[in-house]
C-alpha cells in the first residue's frame, strides 16, 4: 500500500544519524517569539492538550480538532510506532504532510506558549535528526521563521505570546528543509501538543540567558 511504502524503505533510506554534540537544550529568538527544545514538556499551567489518541488509520487529518487546538494538514491519518514516542497514536500523515502542518485555538485567540513532541518518517525506525521549518502569525501576520534541528523524541516549544497560528514541518534533511518548499519531503510526526503557558527547567533557562548572551555579542 502507498502508507506502508512511505513510512518504509523509501524513509529508511533516508535516514540520518544525530549529529554528535546535539545539546538537550537549544533556543532561537527574533523579537519576542523564541523557540526551544527539551527532553519533557515544559508546559507548567496547560490550557489545551491533545494526545490524539482517538484518530483512527484513515481518517482525515482537515481540520482535526481536540481540547480546544486546531490542528490541519489535507492528508489522511497513519497509524505509527515513531522513534521516540510512547507508542500511542499521534498526528502523522502516512503520504507525508506535503505541506505545513497548521497549529491553531478553535477560539482564534492567542497562544501564550506551545510545545509538542516532534518526530519524523524520515527516520521510521530509530532516534534521528529532525529538520524543522516554522513559521508563527498573529492576524495574518509572520512574526517569526526559522529552522531548528532537534531528535526524534524531543519536544520543540515556541514562547513569547502574541500569536494565534504556526506552521510546522520536518524534512528529509538540512538542505531540503533550507529550500523552504513546504512540499518537499516533509514527514513531520506530532504528539503531545500542549498549549499554555511555559515553565522552563534550570537548564533550559540558562539556554534562554545565554542565547541571548551570545546574540547581543553579534550584534556588536
Amino acid at each position: 500500500m502507498k502508507h506502508n511504502t512511505h513510512i518504509g524503505s523509501s524513509f529508511v533510506g533516508a535516514s540520518v544519524v544525530l549529529a554528535t554534540g546535539l545539546g538537550v537544550f537549544a533556543t532561537q529568538s527574533v523579537g519576542e517569539v523564541a523557540t526551544y527544545t527539551s527532553d519533557s514538556s515544559e508546559m507548567g499551567s496547560v490550557t489545551n492538550f491533545a494526545t490524539f489518541n482517538r484518530l483512527i488509520h484513515g481518517q482525515s487529518l482537515m481540520n482535526y480538532q481536540e481540547d480546544g487546538l486546531g490542528i490541519s494538514v489535507n492528508r489522511t491519518y497513519f497509524s505509527w510506532n515513531a522513534p521516540g514516542f510512547d507508542g500511542s497514536d499521534m498526528f502523522y500523515a502516512g503520504t507525508g504532510s506535503l505541506e505545513l502542518v497548521e497549529i491553531t485555538k478553535m477560539s482564534g485567540e492567542d497562544f501564550v506558549d506551545l510545545d509538542m513532541q516532534i518526530s519524523s518518517g524520515w527516520s521510521p525506525s530509530a532516534i534521528g535528526t529532525v529538520y524543522l521549518w516554522m513559521q508563527v502569525f498573529d492576524d495574518g501576520n509572520m512574526v517569526f521563521e526559522g529552522d531548528l534541528n532537534t531528535a526524534s523524541g524531543k519536544y520543540v516549544g515556541i514562547e513569547g505570546g502574541g500569536f494565534d497560528r504556526v506552521l510546522i514541518g520536518s524534512y528529509l534533511s538540512a538542505a531540503v528543509r533550507d529550500s523552504h518548499n513546504p512540499v518537499a519531503r516533509n514527514a513531520i510526526a506530532i504528539d503531545n501538543l500542549s498549549a499554555g503557558t511555559r515553565v522552563p527547567a534550570p537548564s533550559g533557562t540558562m539556554a534562554l540567558i545565554l542565547g541571548g548572551i551570545l546574540g547581543c555579542r553579534r550584534r556588536r
